[in-house]
């Protein structure tokens, strides 16, 4: 801690870090309960005080002379200096501490830690938790408008070495997620030129161009995966994802002779190797992603990130063109439930996106069966039920997630289209501020119309395997699908995009060069 005085407070509690959200306390909203003098607010500007040190004391002037038996103190820090502002930190310091006022600044030793069910996370509380943690301090009852949970303090370190870890995923991600992003845009157009030149390109062109399409998968994993490095430095993460990336594609090259088909499929089950893994792992990758947002900064502090919604469809529809059609149906279902169920990927809009996909393979498959209008039927049945399932495991679970949050405020029909909206919005906020995100929610539509409408040049892929050819539409329609539930839709739907047209261009390829045809 930077100051001796605060440091003590948090041997006698814990301090940790803290997202805002409007939640806290202010001078003129400090109460709640009967009697809102109990609940003392007072904002101390260290720049007006002499300094954090004073500010300091002054907190511990104040609690000292408090008469009480026992008190719940809070310092919170709201205001970001200009080393958080270069640095992009949007993470703010917390200390609590509750006991008799005499003793609460006479700790030595190490500083605890705080933790709440809002977050699942050491070290990592939100503003929103403050509430609950007075009123529960006051024996009260938190108002119906007011969510969040009690802080918890934990046994420490407050978490220092996190928080450098943030501070490096802030200030990397960007070039880094740009570099990916730029490799797989050349490997894209580039397919699409040699595509368009057909055999004029040298075999080896096509080869290499091929491999870089269907790389896109081992790519976003180990995008995902630099998170566990034990430092985070371009040095370490620059060099992992390359062997994630090229390793994680060549190591199925030997399939090539038997099947060019099996190479996404292998590629597919390595992905979901991956993912199963890091649920285990308690998805810690995911705070320091070099992909998508942190899951610290908020909204979504545990579970599958939005941004890998679409690398998991594309995953399973990998797989499941080598499968039996209700084996493909099984697997998307079970991978569903994964994304969604609580304790597992606990994500909302991933599961409903992975049931959509479920329902649309189903139907796409046995269209001869089933006919236009019983395919549209089975897709949103399977869809809405399986949103049912995610939502009724989440009501009855004791594990709170922001899925649980979402229907506690849901609390009718207008409210549900209201908050769907909400969600949109953000969607729509993330390209007006981000342009690129733009890219696939245009190039979707393309892709799509490619599948059922292709060129010349990748008309025998999809005539030699109907399956696969399938495989990259569902792909690609869940993508829609996932765009329009999730709050984030560009990131959901982008890797679904990425592996529809990945796959798509990339077989396109290779096909020339090694076997191809149904399982």
């Amino acid at each position: 801690m930077a100051d001796g005085t605060l440091a003590s407070l948090a041997t006698d509690g814990g301090a940790g870090l803290m997202t805002l959200g409007g939640g806290l306390p202010t001078e003129r909203r400090r109460g709640i309960g009967p009697r809102p003098e109990d609940v003392l607010v007072r904002w101390l500007d260290p720049a007006k005080r002499g300094g954090i040190e004073r500010v300091a004391t002054t907190i511990e002037e104040m609690v000292t002379a408090s008469s009480a038996h026992r008190v719940l103190v809070i310092v919170a820090s709201t205001r970001p200096s200009a080393d958080m502002r270069s640095s992009k930190d949007e993470l703010y310091p917390l200390i609590v501490a509750e006991g008799p006022p005499g003793d609460l600044f006479a700790g030595s030793g190490q500083e605890g830690s705080i933790t709440s069910d809002s977050t699942h996370r050491d070290g990592i509380v939100t503003d929103l938790d403050v509430m609950p943690t007075i009123a529960e301090f006051l024996g009260v009852d938190l108002p119906a408008e007011m969510t969040g949970s009690q802080i918890e303090i934990i046994p420490g370190p407050p978490p220092f070495e996190l928080h450098e870890r943030y501070l490096a995923q802030r200030r990397m991600s960007v070039p880094i997620g740009t570099a990916g992003g730029i490799y797989l845009a050349i490997a894209g157009l580039g397919a699409i030129a040699i595509l368009a030149l057909g055999r004029r390109v040298p075999q080896i062109l096509r080869r290499v161009f091929g491999w870089g399409c269907l790389s896109v998968a081992a790519l976003a994993t180990g995008l995902l995966a630099a998170g566990h490095l034990p430092e985070l430095t371009y040095a370490t993460v620059i060099p992992f994802v390359a062997l994630v990336t090229v390793f994680g594609t060549l190591a199925f090259a030997p399939l090539e002779h038997r099947d060019v088909l099996l190479i996404p499929a292998g590629i597919g089950n390595a992905v979901l190797a991956y993912f199963a893994v890091e649920a285990i792992l308690s998805w810690t990758a995911a705070l320091t992603p070099f992909v998508g947002g942190s899951e610290l900064d908020g909204g979504r502090f545990y579970g599958l990130p939005n941004v890998f919604i679409g690398l998991l469809i594309g995953a399973c529809l990998w797989i499941a063109h080598r499968l039996r059609t209700v084996a493909g149906f099984g697997l998307l279902v079970g991978v569903a439930l994964f994304a969604g169920l609580p304790y597992l990927g606990a994500n909302l809009g991933g599961g409903v996106s992975l049931f959509a996909a479920a329902g649309l393979w189903l139907a796409i498959r046995e269209r001869e069966r089933f006919g236009l209008w019983k395919g549209l039927g089975l897709f949103v049945g399977v869809t809405l039920l399986g949103a049912a399932l995610i939502l009724a495991a989440h009501a009855i679970s004791p594990f709170e997630t922001h899925v649980t949050r979402f229907e506690e405020q849901a609390g009718g029909l207008g409210s549900v289209v209201e908050r769907v909206w909400d969600r949109l919005q953000v969607g729509f906020d993330l390209i007006a501020r981000n342009p690129f995100a733009l890219i696939p929610v245009v190039g979707l539509p393309i892709a799509i119309a490619a599948v059922l409408r292709p060129p010349a040049a990748l008309r025998p892929s999809l005539q030699r395997s109907p399956a696969w050819r399938d495989a990259i539409l569902v792909t690609l329609l869940a993508g829609v699908v996932a765009y329009l539930v999730n709050d984030s839709g560009p990131a959901a739907a982008g890797l679904a995009f990425g592996l529809g047209l990945g796959g798509l261009l990339g077989v396109s390829l290779l096909s020339e060069a090694g076997k191809m045809g149904e399982p």
